[in-house]
């Protein structure tokens, strides 16, 4: 979790791009998804106070169009409520596949996201085959 956060914050790999995906009430921020290895940090907006989750993954850019910008990764579900409590933050476990598309000639930097992710609970008794589907925006020019 530490090399995810120090990942994110570093000068070299800043926040460089955001996603919001409205129906997951999900925020994510990543750092340079032009690269080939890039990090992504997520937010679930829709929580309690003490039940705030966020994701953590690294993620690699798998193939990549003038267009669209096809990724995988794998991450870890934490509530960091329960850092602050000795409880175990980790609440489970995601494998994801997405894809950027960016359909739009005069909004070069806006981009339309989609991903698949299954997630399993940290005990792995119980899991969700989540989808997302969202707007983002790059902060510097895709390559």
């Amino acid at each position: 979790m530490v090399l995810g956060f120090a990942l994110l914050l570093s000068g070299s790999a800043s926040a460089q791009s955001i996603v919001y995906y409205p129906f997951n009430s999900v925020l994510g921020i990543s750092s340079n998804p032009n690269n080939l290895f890039w990090a992504d940090f997520r937010i679930f907006t829709n929580s309690y106070f003490t039940s705030v989750t966020g994701e953590i993954s690294p993620q690699f850019t798998v193939y990549s169009t003038e267009r669209s910008d096809y990724y995988a990764g794998a991450g870890v579900k934490l509530n960091f409520y329960n850092m602050f409590n000795n409880y175990n933050p980790v609440e489970g476990y995601f494998i994801n596949a997405g894809v950027k598309v960016r359909p739009f000639d005069k909004f070069k930097r806006l981009h339309i996201a989609f991903e698949i992710s299954p997630y399993a609970v940290r005990q792995m008794d119980a899991g969700l085959f989540r989808t997302m589907l969202g707007i983002g925006y790059n902060f510097n020019q895709w390559k």
